[in-house]
């Protein structure tokens, strides 16, 4: 942990904890590494979740799926993604256990119906409709492609992607309540793009993957400038990792989940409340 902790300062030279404004009702979701923090009893049955890039690991996806019954949307073209998503369906069906990292082990608990409740698009995401590279990693330890990292290889799968606008209007969506983000270094390019669009996102899960892959010395700059971007769109960080792994919060809802922070214990919460009217402002 102290290695990680050393990374994360020296990536940014702050302390990773600088600039959180927390929640106390935090709730993480999925596995030790690939987990995200999400307000507890926030989400429910109605709220529609985007989850870009799978990879082997997409138990934060199905976990959204088993405790909230959500809308959950799959976004990965590539084939380690892609196949891992048919065998945890393959496993589902014959009602078989699977299990996933090995060093701090997840088991997935989904069933075969809610696992084919889940939408899966084979698609990535970046900034227009194209077809890009994916570049293989050059490490044994490291499955998935990246449209950003290991550029030097020659290793690469052609593949579609179009930008998250275009995606939810595909969809029919108008509004989502979380969009996760674990796509190699695209997520830069990305979170750009939420922003110019003013999209109306409620939650925003980034893993900056550069603090394990960097592309050259100037990666912390990177990092912090997104950051600020989305701040300054109006979103408000109540969680961060050692490693970097970053919950973001639009400020209305994060205002209502900090007032209800002081309500007796015995208050009901009304779920049902309309949060869909504020999408992001640039300040």
């Amino acid at each position: 942990m102290r290695t990680i902790t050393g990374l994360a300062k020296k990536a940014l030279g702050i302390h990773p904890q600088q600039g959180v404004n927390p929640l106390k009702n935090l709730t993480h979701i999925g596995s030790h590494f690939h987990g995200y923090h999400v307000p507890s009893n926030f989400l429910t049955s109605e709220s529609i979740c985007y989850c870009i890039g799978a990879g082997e690991d997409i138990s934060f996806d199905t976990e959204l799926k088993v405790i909230y019954d959500a809308q959950v949307f799959i976004f990965d073209p590539m084939p380690e993604g892609v196949n891992h998503f048919r065998k945890l369906k393959e496993f589902t069906k014959n009602q078989q256990p699977l299990t996933i990292e090995p060093t701090v082990p997840f088991t997935y608990r989904i069933s075969e119906k809610q696992v084919e409740e889940i939408t899966f698009v084979e698609i990535g995401v970046w900034d227009q409709k194209t077809n890009l590279k994916f570049f293989a990693p050059e490490r044994d330890d490291y499955a998935s492609h990246s449209l950003y990292l290991f550029q030097e290889s020659n290793d690469y799968i052609e593949a579609p992607v179009d930008r998250l606008s275009n995606l939810m209007n595909m969809l029919g969506h108008s509004s989502l309540d979380v969009v996760k983000l674990e796509i190699e270094g695209a997520e830069y390019t990305v979170i750009d793009t939420i922003v110019k669009d003013k999209l109306d996102i409620k939650i925003i899960l980034v893993e900056f993957d550069e603090v394990h892959n960097a592309n050259d010395k100037s990666f912390h700059f990177r990092i912090k400038k997104t950051c600020k971007k989305l701040k300054e769109a109006g979103y408000v960080l109540v969680h961060s990792t050692h490693n970097l792994k970053r919950t973001f919060i639009r400020e209305d809802v994060y205002k209502s989940l900090k007032n209800q922070e002081n309500l007796p214990v015995n208050f009901t919460i009304n779920k049902a409340a309309d949060y869909s009217s504020a999408p992001i402002t640039s300040r």
